[in-house]
């Protein structure tokens, strides 16, 4: 394996840097979307169930028809 790298030159160095770079960008820009997204649906169920608990009070705090 390591015999491997023996035969490299600068070229292949920089590509590789440059190829991990590029992973890290693009783990950190999907791992920021992911997070984005995660706060997203958590606000929209809050709101959602707040909705919810609001519509049930309003239920019971009416008079029963009769």
């Amino acid at each position: 394996m390591i015999d491997m790298f023996d035969n490299w030159g600068n070229t292949e160095w920089f590509i590789l840097v440059v190829d991990i770079i590029a992973v890290i960008i693009v783990v950190r820009f999907l791992r920021n979307k992911i997070r984005r997204k995660l706060n997203e649906v958590e606000l929209r169920q809050s709101f959602q169930t707040r909705k919810r608990r609001d519509s049930m009070k309003d239920k019971s705090d009416q008079p029963p028809n009769q």
